[in-house]
């Protein structure tokens, strides 16, 4: 399922559009200004942004500019620019950072919908013509390497439950009931067990996928993992997480 993000200080319209790409099928995620915008770009990676320009925190055009300088080795997601500003200088400076449309308020949804959906065909043909390399792959190397006391232990992907954050450090949790404390962050190996087909479920907690018993349902839900450990998962992360346990053990 494809995912959108709307970025939109007003309440009511932020709630509109929800419920209109909601009803066409995406999965959706909202933003009540450009700073929480900008957090859920890096974190939940959208296919395509639907953003406000005149908004608290971070403007329209802040959040693009601030997006460019982060990921510049990446393939950045569609920005629709939805917005009340007609003035032409508005539009130049839209599209110099990059902006993919720039469509003005009031609209029509179903020009809107129309839009998005050449937009996000645009973006597969890309990525497919560039091999997804926005996307972390294997090394095809099947150990991590940890840093302990006495210098490095080599884990096997295939042996590690789950990653959870501690602060500063990280835990790992190892089949057969063995921890790791690390001192190093999580996200210093975020992107390589992303890699080897572990999901990030929470800000805190990176798992292994093939340990997983039981999704609890809630608000966002909990994973209960193997080892008897209960793992939260994000609001935003629930309709991902659902669909890939369906594939897994439909």
């Amino acid at each position: 399922m494809e995912k959108i993000l709307v970025v939109e200080d007003e309440t009511h319209l932020r709630e509109s559009l929800e419920e209109i790409f909601s009803l066409a099928g995406y999965s959706v995620n909202t933003a009540a200004n450009g700073k929480e915008g900008f957090d859920l770009i890096i974190e939940d990676k959208p296919d395509l942004v639907v953003c406000d320009v005149s908004m608290p925190e971070l403007d329209g055009f802040e959040l693009l500019g601030a997006i460019n300088n982060r990921m510049r080795e990446e393939v950045i997601p569609p920005f629709l620019f939805l917005t009340a500003k007609v003035e032409s200088q508005d539009i130049r400076k839209g599209m110099s950072l990059g902006a993919d449309d720039y469509i003005l308020k009031p609209f029509d949804h179903f020009n809107l919908l129309e839009v998005v959906r050449l937009r996000l065909d645009k973006r597969k043909k890309l990525l497919d013509k560039l091999g997804s390399q926005s996307q972390p792959k294997s090394n095809g190397i099947n150990k991590l390497a940890l840093p302990n006391e006495e210098g490095l232990i080599l884990v096997p992907f295939d042996k590690i439950i789950k990653c959870e954050a501690d602060r500063a450090y990280c835990n790992f949790y190892l089949k057969g009931g063995d921890k790791l404390l690390v001192s190093k962050s999580m996200k210093e190996f975020e992107e390589v067990l992303v890699s080897h087909g572990f999901i990030k479920v929470h800000n805190s907690n990176i798992v292994n996928i093939n340990f997983a018993e039981k999704y609890l349902k809630g608000k966002g839900g909990q994973l209960l993992m193997t080892d008897g450990s209960v793992v939260p998962v994000a609001v935003r992360k629930k309709v991902e997480l659902i669909k890939i346990l369906k594939g897994l053990f439909s």
